[in-house]
């Protein structure tokens, strides 16, 4: 955990290489709210998981939340957004398949499936953001 200028906003770091290159946090929590940035299939050395496997990528993006949720104080059933954004939006139901093995059965969060050109490495499929509220 950073303390921030503010001294309300916690930021929370995954040790991504480029959190510190491009200058972010990996989420952060401000009032009671949780939220994170799109969240790529990494390694903590920044090489990109699963090539060619969505449901690989997408479960490797909850992982990283869901850890950086724990170190923040948050658990899974304060998940009240999920955005998965997808190359190929016609390929959800991996995705969706990939957020109901990774969110408890008891959890509802809304959940929003997002198109998009590209991200910023080839082998990326997919990323996804979440916000929490306790």
């Amino acid at each position: 955990m950073t303390k921030t200028m503010n001294p309300k906003i916690e930021s929370y770091s995954s040790n991504r290489p480029w959190e510190v290159t491009h200058r972010h946090s990996r989420g952060v929590s401000y009032g009671g709210i949780f939220e994170t940035c799109l969240t790529s299939p990494s390694n903590p050395d920044g090489t990109i998981i699963g090539k060619g496997d969505l449901y690989a990528q997408t479960v490797r993006c909850y992982e990283i939340i869901l850890e950086t949720m724990q170190t923040a104080g948050y658990t899974p059933a304060d998940l009240v957004r999920c955005d998965v954004w997808l190359l190929d939006t016609t390929q959800y139901e991996i995705a969706a398949r990939a957020h109901r093995d990774m969110v408890p059965e008891t959890i509802r969060p809304v959940l929003s499936f997002i198109g998009c050109a590209n991200f910023w490495h080839p082998d990326i499929l997919v990323e996804v953001s979440v916000r929490a509220f306790r």
